[in-house]
């Protein structure tokens, strides 16, 4: 593999290496959440589809408007990385079905609270190449970790099948799953304190399935989106406040 000279060539993406307590070795960070696509193939290399754990404030399971256009994962990181810029959506929301057209992205688990109206219909999606993906829709950590806690729910029992399969695991973050939309004003978001972050990220009976996630977690890749999340500064600050939970209680790392 050659990683550590590709990475190099992915503009715009952050890569960091990391020793975890549970979880991967490697995180991706970048703004526009479409470049998670190449950065999904750089983690792949030489790996089956895998399993993919998304929190995020949007569903962004729309698909793409030229599915024939779609590098598959052969076609190399540079095609996929071009694709991802110049090709999807600049709403940053058709990414995971370009992933599974390219053979990257198996089934996913997505935890979000919003539905846009464009998003796929249903929870299968039916691929170029005649493979079906299942898509888990959840809004909470807390709906999955509950079913670590006592009897299995409907939702825990579909991810653990999924689980059991043995494959790598992706788990993805968009930093404006923490934050709210404004009832006064329908433009503006309000970021999450530290202790939202944390109760959203660890509510009771976490640790188990957050185990069961990172087990198999090959990398993490993560969006900053500075426009959904108040603009700079408030990104910042936010971006500072998810890492110090998300790496320190549920990686076990000390914050990038």
């Amino acid at each position: 593999m050659n990683g550590d000279s590709q990475h190099l060539r992915l503009a715009g993406v952050t890569t960091v290496g990391m020793t975890p307590r549970r979880g991967p070795n490697t995180a991706f960070f970048f703004d526009p959440h479409r470049l998670a696509l190449p950065c999904w193939a750089l983690a792949l290399e030489g790996r089956e589809p895998a399993l993919l754990v998304t929190l995020d404030r949007h569903l962004d399971q729309v698909p793409p408007q030229d599915v024939a256009a779609i590098p598959r994962r052969e076609d190399g990181l540079r095609a996929l990385d071009e694709h991802a810029r110049w090709h999807l959506s600049t709403r940053n929301d058709d990414h995971v079905i370009a992933a599974m057209e390219a053979g990257l992205i198996g089934d996913v688990v997505a935890i979000a609270r919003t539905r846009l109206s464009n998003v796929m219909p249903g929870t299968e999606w039916l691929d170029r190449a005649g493979r079906s993906h299942h898509v888990l829709m959840v809004p909470t950590v807390q709906r999955l970790s509950d079913g670590f806690l006592g009897a299995p729910t409907t939702e825990c029992e579909r991810l653990q099948q999924w689980l059991s399969r043995g494959g790598p695991v992706i788990l993805d973050v968009d930093l404006d799953c923490f934050t709210t939309q404004s009832d006064a004003d329908p433009t503006t978001v309000i970021p999450w304190p530290a202790h939202v972050v944390e109760e959203f990220l660890m509510p009771e009976g976490a640790d188990a399935f957050w185990d069961a996630i990172l087990a198999r977690c090959v990398a993490l890749t993560f969006a900053r989106e500075a426009f959904h999340c108040g603009g700079l500064r408030a990104e910042a600050e936010l971006f500072r406040t998810v890492v110090e939970v998300l790496f320190g209680r549920v990686l076990g790392v000390p914050p990038p």
